[in-house]
């Protein structure tokens, strides 16, 4: 961290005059125009603009965080935005444009992260901050005039989501763990071959260009036919084409540097073994099409082409299939008091999500928070859920469910792709071996299943790693021990199917 003092010292350095612009001045206006246009540039030392009617039309601006309203005069009637306030209100909408930026938590640059956790510290750069006199009056003008222009929802509500009291005096929140990988960057080290990357070794066909055509027979006036030419297919091995024409290929495609190809496949050591292991283009072919002639005496010039068009469809491959990311098979503690805190959220009025389900929460011990602001299927599951807790109480103890509201991400195996399940669930076995059950529950509606396949696919994956596997964390006084599980999504019209599911889990 750093001091008052350092703070202090370095906001009067970043605002100093020489960084500051004034843009009522015509005389400058030409290299302030280039000032105003470049403000994302990293050289660009520009940290405060003052205005009067200047920045309106025309001007855009990504990292703009706050603007500071300097006079006080209003110009509204009967209560109704006047032009200044329509225009201040403009200005918010272009200054609040988002900034794009890559977090640890999201590799997507352009999309808003931090909605749903409103306390966090990455939040300010999601953040505009208008500045005005305390006028009720002008504020209430100003919300109009943003709600007319689109840019305020005004049936936004803000909802507290609090841990219960109880629960934080439970050895469970001081001392409990939740289990959680990581994402890392993707080095390939365990990609060995063209396999591996999701190439298969089949047959590209490429087709021979023919001025006279593909045409077998022609009808003769007679109404015999007479054969003109036959058409016929040949395959060849990359390896067996001549190196200058395979080299030639290569150097054409500006993807296929040795320095791109280490970076997909880092156990190639030379071009040499790209171009003829079987493991990589060596172990390709093509198959060309066209007329027995033309296959039989083929040019450098149609197996050059034969082979762009491979190499294209290689690269075309790789890129879909590629992935800068990947999820840690190791899962790491955490502290379930540090990764589950007090939130605030903002809602739309008159949602099912702004229904907390207070009363229903409120005397359930196992559920720690005071409200579920889940979708109608996340609400179903805890009521279902309510239903199996004295089978559950008969063999467990430490019976906790914890929902997750941007608390926490697992992240994909294969690619990384950050997942939020919707709860957590974890139960203690009674018989004294300290063994607790964490298993990632993800409630989905029939019409999502399909498209999020990809999430059930990862929680089985995560239940497959973990079946024979305890996970053990020792301390002096004891050792803990977990064992993870991913259940099959939780879905009300097959709700039998998921409590199977869960039980064939916790019965092992």
């Amino acid at each position: 961290g750093i001091t008052d003092y350092q703070l202090t010292e370095r906001l009067r350095r970043e605002f100093d005059k020489s960084r500051c612009i004034s843009v009522n001045e015509e005389k400058e206006k030409e290299s302030q125009q280039i000032l105003l246009n470049s403000l994302e540039d990293r050289d660009n030392s520009i940290r405060a603009i003052f205005a009067v009617q200047k920045l309106n039309e025309g001007w855009d601006v990504l990292n703009l965080f706050d603007i500071v309203r300097c006079y006080t005069a209003r110009d509204s009637k009967r209560n109704m935005p006047g032009k200044t306030t329509i225009a201040e209100a403009q200005l918010i909408g272009r200054g609040a444009r988002y900034f794009p930026f890559i977090s640890g938590e999201s590799n997507n640059r352009y999309q808003r992260k931090y909605d749903k956790n409103l306390e966090h510290e990455m939040r300010v750069l999601e953040e505009l901050h208008y500045h005005s006199v305390s006028d009720s009056r002008y504020i209430s003008e100003l919300r109009t005039a943003l709600i007319e222009e689109g840019m305020m929802d005004e049936r936004e509500v803000i909802k507290s989501l609090e841990l219960k009291d109880d629960f934080k005096q439970t050895d469970f929140y001081k001392t409990g763990l939740i289990y959680l990988n990581e994402r890392i960057g993707n080095d390939y080290v365990n990609i060995r071959s063209f396999n591996d990357m999701g190439i298969k070794k089949k047959n590209f066909e490429y087709t021979l260009a023919s001025g006279r055509g593909m045409t077998d027979a022609l009808l003769t006036g007679n109404g015999n036919t007479r054969k003109i030419s036959e058409a016929g297919r040949q395959d060849i091995k990359v390896k067996k084409m001549p190196k200058h024409i395979v080299r030639n290929a290569i150097a054409r495609n500006q993807f296929f540097t040795f320095k791109n190809i280490k970076r997909y496949f880092p156990h190639v050591l030379s071009m040499q073994q790209f171009l003829d292991s079987n493991d990589y283009l060596g172990g390709l072919e093509i198959t060309f099409q066209g007329l027995s002639q033309d296959l039989f005496k083929m040019t450098n010039r149609v197996q050059l082409d034969g082979l762009l068009g491979l190499l294209a469809e290689i690269e075309t491959e790789l890129k879909k299939n590629a992935t800068d990311y990947i999820g840690t098979e190791e899962f790491k503690t955490n502290k379930v008091s540090a990764v589950f805190t007090d939130m605030t959220l903002k809602l739309t009025h008159g949602s099912e999500r702004a229904d907390g389900d207070e009363q229903f929460v409120m005397d359930k011990d196992w559920y720690v928070f005071n409200a579920n602001y889940g979708t109608s299927e996340e609400k179903a599951f805890v009521r279902m859920l309510e239903r199996q807790m004295a089978a559950l109480k008969a063999k467990y103890d430490g019976i906790y469910v914890l929902r997750n509201e941007k608390h926490f991400k697992i992240y994909s195996f294969s690619d990384g792709q950050a997942f939020e399940p919707d709860f957590v669930l974890f139960l203690r076995e009674k018989n004294g071996n300290l063994l607790t059950y964490q298993i990632f529950i993800e409630p989905k509606g029939k019409h999502l299943k399909e498209y999020d396949r990809w999430k059930q696919e990862f929680l089985k994956e995560v239940t497959d790693k973990f079946r024979d596997k305890i996970i053990e964390f020792k301390t002096q006084s004891r050792t803990q021990r977990y064992r993870l599980v991913g259940v099959p999504f939780y879905n009300n019209e097959d709700e039998n199917r998921f409590r199977q599911s869960l039980f064939d889990v916790v019965a092992d």
